[in-house]
Parts: C-alpha cells; sequence; structure tokens
C-alpha cells in the first residue's frame, strides 16, 4: 500500500473516531457536520479511486480463469448430457417393450384361463350326477389368471435410474387466485422487493396496491461541489 493511500486510510480512520464522539445540539452543529461529511465524500473518492484499477485487474484476470475452466467443464457436461440421455433412450425403450411384452403375456394368460374355465363348465353341464357338476363346477371357478412379470434390464452397475420431479406455471392467474392464506400456492408466490421499490419511487406511493403498504423514509443527502 502506498504513502499516499495510507494518508487516506488513516483520514478515514479519523473521521469515524469524529462521527463517535460527534455530538448535534444545534442548527451550527448540523451545519458543521454536513461540511465535514463533504469531505468525506472525497475521501471515500480517493479510496475507491485507488482500489479501482486493482479491482479491474483482478476482475479480468478471475474472468479469464473462469472462461478456461469452464471451456473444460462445458466439454464434460456435454459429454455426460449426451451419454445419459442415450442411455436413459436405450433403458426407457427397454421397459416399453418389456410392458407391451407383459401385457401380451397376460392376456395371453387370461385368455387361457377363460378358455380352461368354459371347458369346465361345459364338462360341468354334460354330468348328470350333482355331486360331480358341483365339482366341475368348483373347479371352474377356482381357475385364477396368474400374474406375468416381465422385467427390463437392470440399470447399470453404478447407477441409479430416479424420479425427478419439477414445476411448470401453466396458468398465474390461477396460482394467485388459489393462493390463499396458509395454502401450498400462497408459498409458491415470492414478493419483489426490488421491483415494488422501484413502483414506490416512481409513484411517490400515491397509487395504492392492495396488501403492500408505502413507506417515506427520510434521507439525508450531503451535496458535494454544489451538487448532490
Amino acid at each position: 500500500m502506498t504513502q499516499e493511500i495510507e494518508v487516506v486510510k488513516a483520514e478515514a480512520a479519523g473521521i469515524v473516531q469524529w462521527a463517535q464522539q460527534l455530538t448535534v445540539t444545534s442548527a451550527h452543529d448540523c451545519q458543521a457536520v454536513v461540511a465535514t461529511l463533504a469531505k468525506l465524500k472525497e475521501i471515500r473518492r480517493r479510496w475507491t479511486e485507488y482500489w479501482k484499477p486493482l479491482k479491474e485487474q483482478a476482475r479480468q484476470a478471475w474472468q479469464s480463469i473462469v472462461a478456461r475452466e469452464k471451456e473444460g467443464t462445458d466439454l464434460c457436461d456435454e459429454a455426460e448430457r449426451i451419454a445419459k440421455q442415450k442411455v436413459l433412450a436405450w433403458q426407457m425403450e427397454q421397459r416399453r417393450r418389456a410392458e407391451e411384452e407383459q401385457r401380451r403375456l397376460q392376456a395371453e394368460a387370461e385368455e387361457r384361463a377363460r378358455r380352461e374355465r368354459e371347458r369346465l363348465l361345459r364338462k360341468a353341464e354334460r354330468l348328470k350326477t350333482p355331486e360331480k357338476k358341483e365339482q366341475k363346477l368348483a373347479e371352474a371357478a377356482a381357475v385364477v389368471v396368474p400374474e406375468v412379470k416381465v422385467e427390463a434390464p437392470a440399470t447399470p452397475q453404478g447407477a441409479a435410474l430416479r424420479s425427478q420431479w419439477r414445476a411448470e406455471l401453466v396458468d398465474m392467474a390461477a396460482l394467485i387466485e388459489a393462493a390463499k392464506p396458509g395454502t401450498v400456492a400462497a408459498s409458491f408466490l415470492a414478493f419483489d422487493q426490488k421491483r415494488a421499490d422501484a413502483f414506490a419511487r416512481s409513484t411517490k406511493g400515491q397509487v395504492p396496491v392492495p396488501g403492500v403498504r408505502f413507506v417515506e423514509e427520510k434521507v439525508l443527502a450531503v451535496q458535494k461541489g454544489g451538487e448532490k
């Protein structure tokens, strides 16, 4: 740190000490404070001007490093995205085929069971002995359809197939209408403080908005060189 900036730092430290010991009991005191604060603006300007080029150099160096880092990570991310997409597409196709095969085999099993029941019922109709007829009817009623399972290929070792949910806003008006206090919908709505403050400044709080209170705060502005 150069001797010049050390002087500026000492001046700033001195004004902090002055502010801590300051008492304001009259209009003359107020005027004196404003005059000293104007000097503080100049001290602040000199301090920030010293660091400005150093910050710019550091920013440019940081941006350059980040850009070079991103070159490699972007390539890795792209390769990962493409590879995962292809693995997932294959797995989804295998699952689709397994489900299709399961439906086909299940339909065949149901058809076999239906035919077996019909066979036993026809045989029961031909029987004259009540006991034997009742037995065949019971056998027909006992015919069940086995549940067919067709498993898709397992997920590769070292990987896991997870379901990932996300939300999409499709109707803001409907969400606002549903956002009653304490509801899940209400938790989805966030107050835009920055936009609301800008609206308050532009309208000076004269345009009411339900649920929002506009507050006027006084801020002391110190002039420098005849300008605020």
